[in-house]
């Protein structure tokens, strides 16, 4: 069975790490396509996050906090995060070159892995910037901590789980764009981006806490207020992304099962 597998697919399989790089040169060039080609989308989506960004900032009394910047960013990039691959996914799907995905020596979750680390880490670093150039533009202060960054990489961690389901679902039924978008605004109404969880119905404020995003905002702005974070913070932060994971992988397995199972949709 072996000798009908190409040499270079050999090769990437019994090297995981030269799969990633492989896959990761492929999607940033892929990246770099798309963004010339959808420039104006994509100007035009940062112009209506900025107006909605001061609007809050405008409208509420966070406008005076340094940290309030921070639960944007996460938003931003948690939204990039959960819905990039799908989006790539059902491009694929719409541009019928997603078979060519299927056939790739290298699983669909390692493709999964690989679409949203490219997309996250570029948008991500792009976000910093533009939040930051805006809160200055408007006259909010911004306030930052190096903590931040480790609570931000375990935050993402575990939203990562959601990026799993949800790129498991677009394989299986393609049509999910609706589905991110709910999930987007639900952490920014669930997770404390605009208003404080405990200012929630208390039903809502405790779906918010169970979401790594709600604590590891409420983390990144004590760190940022210099209040010392406690063990508790970080055993609960990370105790939520590992369950995410672990879900979200679990989900993964059974709607990819599924779909080999039953059959996947192929029509946009």
């Amino acid at each position: 069975m072996t000798d009908n597998i190409p040499p270079f697919a050999r090769r990437n399989r019994a090297n995981p790490l030269r799969a990633f790089a492989v896959l990761y040169a492929a999607e940033v060039r892929r990246y770099l396509s798309e963004t010339r080609v959808y420039i104006s989308s994509y100007l035009s989506s940062m112009a209506v996050t900025a107006i909605v960004v001061a609007m809050f900032v405008f409208a509420t009394d966070f406008g005076s906090d340094p940290s309030y910047w921070v639960g944007f960013l996460f938003w931003n990039a948690a939204s990039t995060l959960v819905v990039e691959s799908s989006v790539s996914i059902s491009s694929d799907k719409q541009s019928g070159t997603f078979t060519q995905l299927m056939l790739r020596p290298a699983s669909m979750l390692l493709q999964i892995t690989v679409k949203t680390f490219t997309w996250s880490v570029v948008n991500i670093a792009i976000d910093i910037v533009f939040l930051v150039a805006l809160f200055v533009l408007i006259g909010a202060p911004v306030g930052f901590s190096w903590t931040v960054v480790p609570i931000a990489l375990v935050t993402f961690a575990g939203l990562y789980g959601l990026t799993m389901v949800m790129a498991a679902l677009t394989v299986r039924y393609t049509k999910t764009a609706s589905w991110c978008d709910l999930i987007g605004y639900a952490m920014m109404f669930l997770g404390g981006v605009v208003m404080p969880v405990d200012q929630l119905p208390r039903p809502l404020a405790m779906l918010g806490r169970l979401l790594p995003i709600t604590q590891g905002i409420a983390m990144s702005r004590d760190a940022i207020a210099g209040r010392a974070l406690s063990a508790a913070d970080w055993l609960v932060l990370c105790g939520q992304s590992a369950a995410f994971v672990a879900l979200g992988y679990a989900l993964f397995q059974l709607i990819m099962r599924s779909g080999r199972r039953h059959g996947i949709n192929m029509r946009y």
